[in-house]
């Protein structure tokens, strides 16, 4: 298989891409001394960055070395922040710079991170703990340096949107050793209730890492979190950013901005309620003209123009109601009157149909008597029964001598058996046979 050939500008050109597409060239620190420092006409600053093995040729363009705090010396060690790039032409790589720092600022970096880290933990640092500034505050808190450009811009900025607002200034150090606790100091008496601030803006207007130190502070960090009262940080330092600026209600860039965030343009809200003011005159009069055309509209209803009329159509349509139903049960009436006039003789019929009732009634209670037990005995005929009470149908069922009752029409009787006498088809039976005596 043969070999790919490259050309020189290819093969420069895949190494440009590799370099410059690789996240591990990009946004990298790199410690190294300083040398061959050339401060350019055009504001750019070129140098070389190096160590006991190796040189890094640097630039640092006018536009990142804006904020840049000290002036670059030859044997300086620095930490640089930046990314590496391929110049084509010369066929080489160079290492551009967007930040540079003294190379004993690594440490307070590092110190800064764990306590951001332990806040994060704790939850110090939690979004939903921010405090919600007040819409239009009547007083506002500064602390700051009361000779420093951030005050005059803060004033500036507050007083041009809101004339009525009050400011209250703490005065604070903002850099050295006492900054902290000239910051916190001020931050606790804003918070006293007696000042009646409604938001505190705490800051300073820039500086260089070093001057921003404070602001990172744990104390001072733990104070604005302890604030009643809602806490603007405005550092006014883009590339470096404060722990305040995390545990502040509110971050902006610089205290002419921290300024705009508190306090809202007075001809704005002017301009807002003016506005409103006539979107409600508007509303009403629209409401009032409809209203007013309603209420003409009932106005020129009949009932309301002659009332009278309507009672009067009201009574008469009463009157005509009245006959008609009047008319109606008179009629109802003499139907039903004519239908009970067509009636039969209820009583007549009722007699007449009792006397054939009650007289089948006594002719068949007079068969029935005739053919119960005891009709027959009233006609002379007695019953026999033998001490059980059973009915003696046969002389085969006595003995003589034997007791035995018999019932008559009008009572009973005991008596005893003293003869049987069996009848017999031809006649009575002879004395042998057909007669026993005993």
């Amino acid at each position: 298989m043969e070999d790919h050939t490259y050309s020189v500008s290819e093969i420069t050109r895949l190494l440009k891409k590799s370099i410059e597409g690789n996240p591990e060239f990009t946004s990298v620190w790199i410690k190294g001394e300083l040398s061959n420092v050339t401060y350019h006409s055009s504001g750019h600053i070129y140098f070389t960055l190096k160590d006991e093995q190796a040189v890094l040729s640097s630039a640092f363009f006018k536009y990142a070395n804006k904020g840049l705090s000290f002036r670059l010396e030859e044997g300086m060690s620095v930490l640089s922040l930046g990314s590496f790039t391929v110049y084509e032409k010369r066929g080489s790589y160079q290492f551009i710079v967007a930040q540079m720092r003294l190379e004993g600022i690594g440490e307070l970096l590092k110190r800064i991170e764990q306590l951001k880290k332990k806040l994060l933990d704790e939850g110090a640092l939690d979004p939903a703990r921010k405090k919600v500034k007040p819409f239009l505050p009547r007083r506002l808190g500064v602390v700051t340096s009361p000779t420093g450009a951030a005050i005059r811009d803060i004033i500036k900025v507050a007083m041009r949107r809101f004339p009525n607002i009050e400011i209250v200034l703490a005065p604070a150090k903002v850099q050295g050793a006492d900054a902290a606790v000239s910051i916190i100091r001020g931050i606790e008496e804003l918070n006293r209730p007696v000042h009646s601030i409604d938001v505190i803006i705490c800051g300073r207007g820039g500086g260089s890492f070093e001057d921003l130190l404070p602001f990172n502070e744990e104390a001072v960090v733990r104070s604005i979190l302890a604030s009643r009262v809602p806490v603007i940080s405005a550092v006014g330092h883009q590339i470096d950013h404060p722990l305040s600026d995390d545990a502040a209600d509110y971050a902006a860039p610089t205290p002419s901005a921290a300024a705009e965030i508190a306090v809202p343009m007075k001809s704005e809200l002017t301009a807002e309620i003016d506005y409103l003011s006539i979107r409600a005159q508007t509303a009403l009069s629209s409401r009032m003209a409809y209203l007013s055309n309603m209420l003409s509209g009932i106005a020129g209803l009949r009932c309301f123009r002659n009332p009278r009329e309507i009672v009067t159509m009201r009574e008469l349509s009463l009157v005509d109601l009245e006959q008609k139903m009047t008319s109606a049960l008179k009629d109802r009436v003499a139907a039903g009157r004519q239908r009970l006039l067509a009636l039969p003789d209820l009583y007549r019929l009722w007699r007449t149909e009792t006397r054939g009732r009650r007289s089948r009634l006594d002719v068949a209670w007079g068969a029935v008597e005739k053919l119960s037990p005891r009709g027959v005995l009233r006609r002379g005929y007695s019953l026999a029964t033998d001490t059980r009470g059973r009915i003696i149908k046969s002389v085969r069922t006595v003995k003589p001598g034997e007791a035995i009752g018999v019932a008559l029409a009008d009572g009973s009787m005991g008596c005893t058996v003293n003869t049987i006498q069996r009848e017999v088809r031809g006649g009575k039976e002879d004395a042998g046979k057909g007669k026993t005596k005993l």
